[in-house]
């Protein structure tokens, strides 16, 4: 409707046709938002963890205090076996719980005052306002800090209580102090469960659910819940009860243990990245020759003077050097550290903080809202894996020989630049290169690497013979890369950003540009140079990294930090795009010679795309998956694999942290335990044979649906099919396109 509807006449509405108190609640979110609940939101994902953990056979006498018009512990008031009283201080709000209630033996109040006492609460869960800070009233902190004092009285002797806040409440001095009073009031912290956003209506900020208990805990349980899937589990790991093990998405700490979640997969994060191999943990500083940290435009001490130095940015994303000449930081703004030559080689310390390791420890280590530095104390506090010193040369060796090859072939294409008598021998070293590296025969066998379906249409156009039916299937190779390497880029844009519903509909609907409603080649290439641009911007930008690993966790961050390198792809696809387009007989109609010709300009176009793709889709695949379980270290599926060029999927059981759609398409960073649900772009199967492994891409929009073609050879090479998911999409922006 164009006007906004009221919450109560939503909830009426909702109960008359017949919805459950706990359906009855969303809806009224949904509607009253103006549609900005997605399916999918975390709304419900912590109704169902707050309830679960509440919904104990023990349990009782149940209260939960709520400043909005939702009730997270609803399902428990439905069931009638429980003594149940709600209590929100906002008669507006009062009038809609009573309406979602009624019929039940709820009661409802605004005042907590008026609570009858009698033996206390078994639990409590506490939703109070956000950001109000009466500055006058003893208690505010501006997280409800206040009107969680004021209900612990109510709280038995053996209850829980459940204060659900906003994040900033695990690290703000006035919240940390509201629950230090609380632990010297004799309640003691027994679970910390960090939540994504979309926890709380209306709104976009992070939740956290803090649980207290009289009793002091011997244990302290940290989680995180970002998706709905993940809420009985996480549920079910908190009643358990203390185990050595640890989940996909919660842990088991020591009591003095202050970390959340977020730490502890951060942790992890870390021993992923770590080199494997011998070596020793050290502090950075313990390998100086002195203690001292000078900046590179000062004067060299006559007693570092016989030392190795490395060269280190303040700024934490800048390139580290073991040469002063190598840095691109003015000298002022970069440290030079003094090291003992015996217990490391510099060289080798550069290439460590420039890796992926690096890189993490210096992005963690520093400070700052618009430029990250890190300060001199905190670099040389970094703790470095260091393997022995000869180790450490052999390493700095091969990668100078790499940098020689390199070199070498820059030379060879200076010399046939400027002298093109020099053709021949430059041929000769090339090709004695190429057959050592066997460079031909890798692209040649390519499809073996692929993912599908890129793979099979590679694979038909290597054993084709025809020339126009080569250069028809190539071309055909390099759209369909088109669109894989978009979806890719896309999908993973949206499991980044909170507003990515915005920056797709500048996307979908380019001004002055084909848009998606008749995607077209150039199309296809734009979205997946803006989508894996993009994604390189989340991964260097400090706030849009941290926002990313929120809502996605750092692994899946980590993975599209490496796929926004395929962004380089884009051109070697756009020189395929202006030969098509200016391909005489655009509709088919070419001689022989003249495919064969195209087809020879295009083979350096298809040997960019190797250079730039093949390390990484040596590793990253389209699959399937499809049943699942719960297990102790997380989700395990069973998972077809769509790689290579042969349509007989196989099947593998994967572990991963978080759940992901059964019987969807998603990418797959192998031995990765994260996966990126697949936008709509692409489907398996015709619509009444969904089993068939004929893969089909959207092609534009048609009065009775969607256009999907093939670049396979199938039994039907297009058709035309609705797609409600992807409509959805589309429609994004429409309206102001």
């Amino acid at each position: 409707m164009p006007r906004r509807v009221e919450p109560l006449d939503i909830a009426e509405v909702a109960r008359k046709a017949g919805l459950l108190p706990h359906e009855a609640a969303l809806r009224i979110q949904e509607y009253s938002q103006h549609g900005r609940l997605r399916v999918g939101d975390l709304l419900d994902g912590l109704a169902i963890l707050l309830s679960t953990l509440a919904g104990q056979g023990s349990v009782k006498r149940l209260c939960e205090f709520t400043a909005l018009p939702y009730v997270y512990s609803a399902r428990l008031g439905e069931r009638n076996d429980k003594e149940f009283v709600c209590v929100t201080p906002y008669e507006q709000n009062a009038e809609v719980v009573r309406a979602l209630f009624d019929g039940t033996t709820v009661s409802v109040v605004t005042n907590a005052a008026d609570v009858e006492r009698k033996s206390g609460f078994d639990v409590i869960i506490c939703v109070p306002p956000l950001g109000q800070r009466a500055q006058r009233e003893t208690g505010a902190d501006g997280f409800g800090g206040d009107v969680v004092r004021q209900l612990v009285p109510l709280l038995a002797k053996g209850g829980a209580l459940y204060f659900v806040t906003g994040r900033g409440a695990v690290f703000t001095p006035r919240a940390q102090k509201t629950r230090d009073d609380l632990v010297n009031d004799g309640l003691g912290v027994a679970a910390i469960i960090d939540v994504a956003p979309g926890g709380f209506p209306g709104t976009t900020v992070e939740g956290v659910v803090f649980l207290f208990r009289r009793e002091v805990p011997a244990k302290r349980f940290v989680g995180a819940l970002r998706d709905t899937e993940e809420a009985v589990p996480l549920a079910s790991a908190l009643l358990a009860g203390p185990s050595k093990r640890a989940g996909a998405n919660w842990a088991w700490l020591e009591r003095e243990d202050n970390q959340t979640f977020a730490n502890v997969e951060h942790t992890r994060l870390l021993e992923k990245l770590a080199p494997r191999g011998r070596k020793t943990v050290v502090p950075l500083g313990s390998l100086l020759v002195g203690s001292r940290v000078m900046r590179a435009d000062a004067l060299v001490p006559e007693e570092d003077r016989a030392a190795a130095f490395l060269f280190v940015p303040e700024y934490a994303g800048s390139r580290v050097t073991a040469d002063p000449e190598e840095q691109t930081v003015k000298p002022k703004a970069v440290y030079r550290l003094a090291l003992d030559p015996s217990k490391a080689n510099t060289r080798f310390l550069a290439r460590l903080l420039n890796g992926p390791y690096g890189k993490q420890l210096r992005a963690d280590a520093a400070m700052g809202a618009t430029i990250q530095r890190i300060s001199p104390a905190t670099l040389l506090a970094l703790e470095l894996p260091l393997p022995d010193l000869e180790t450490q040369e052999r390493i700095v060796r091969i990668d100078g020989d790499i940098g020689l090859l390199k070199a070498g072939l820059l030379d060879m294409q200076d010399a046939v630049d400027q002298d093109w008598s020099q053709l021949g021998e430059v041929s000769e070293k090339i090709d004695r290169l190429k057959s050592v590296l066997d460079v031909e025969r890798q692209i040649a066998d390519w499809w073996r690497e692929l993912p599908y379906p890129l793979a099979t249409v590679y694979r038909r156009y290597q054993v084709s013979q025809d020339a126009k039916e080569r250069l028809g299937t190539l071309m055909h190779f390099f759209e369909m890369a088109a669109v894989y390497l978009a979806t890719v880029g896309g999908s993973h844009v949206t499991k980044m950003r909170r507003d990515w519903q915005d920056v797709f509909a500048k996307w979908l609907h380019p001004v002055g540009a084909a848009g998606i409603e008749r995607a077209d080649f150039g199309f296809w290439i734009n979205l997946a140079g803006a989508s894996l641009k993009d994604l390189n911007r989340i991964a260097s930008d400090a706030e849009l990294r941290k926002t990313a690993i929120e809502i996605a966790g750092p692994e899946l961050v980590q993975i599209a930090n490496t796929i926004g390198s395929l962004g380089k792809a884009t051109e070697a696809l756009d020189v395929a795009r202006r030969i098509r387009n200016s391909w005489i007989g655009h509709g088919g109609h070419i001689k022989p010679s003249d495919a064969a010709r195209l087809e020879n300009e295009l083979q350096q176009s298809v040997r960019d795309l190797y250079e730039i793709t093949a390390s990484v889709f040596r590793n990253f695949e389209l699959v399937r998956p499809g049943m699942a379980e719960v297990s102790d270290t997380g989700f395990r599926f069973q998972i077809e694999e769509l790689s290579g060029s042969d349509p007989t999927f196989a099947t593998e059981v994967v572990e991963l942290d978080r759940p992901i759609k059964s019987k969807a398409l998603a990418f797959w960073m192998r031995g990765a335990r994260a996966m990126c649900p697949a936008l709509p772009f692409f489907r398996l199967g015709l619509p009444q044979q969904p089993q068939e492994t004929s893969f089909y891409v959207f092609s534009r929009v048609e009065k009775e649906g969607f256009r999907w073609i093939s670049y396979q050879e199938t039994r039907e090479q297009e058709f035309v099919a609705p797609d409600d998911e992807l409509r959805g999409i589309i429609a994004m922006g429409k309206a102001d396109a």
